[in-house]
């Protein structure tokens, strides 16, 4: 079994993704303690859940998460500010775990929308 990543590493993966190699240090850590919320949250309690959470795809998902929450600077109100004029403003969801959703339905937790209770 892949060991589940520590903080220290998911902070360095997060790094990685929203391309910040240095510094922002109480920032990247407040994302991916968020993160690490919102995803467990999210996952609920189940089988499937228990077993993403001891997966890679846990990591995944904080990671994903953790950059939306990053990035969500530049996207007030929905609107991303690229910081250029060349570019028009591309919306972008208010939803920190919507890039999170489809990744967790493909492995099996249903979660969001798809739960009827």
């Amino acid at each position: 079994m892949i060991p589940v990543k520590t903080r220290q590493e998911l902070e360095t993966a997060l790094r990685d993704e929203v391309n910040v190699p240095a510094g922002d240090d109480a920032r990247i850590a407040d994302c991916v303690e968020r993160a690490i919320y919102y995803v467990g949250e999210a996952m609920g309690e189940g089988p499937h859940a228990d077993r993403v959470k001891a997966s890679p795809v846990y990591a995944d998902c904080v990671i994903s998460c953790a950059a939306d929450l990053y990035e969500s600077r530049n996207a007030r109100f929905g609107v991303l500010n690229a910081g250029t004029s060349d570019l028009d403003p591309v919306r972008v969801s208010l939803d920190p775990l919507r890039s999170v959703w489809p990744k967790l339905k493909a492995a099996g937790v249903l979660t969001g929308s798809q739960v009827i209770v």
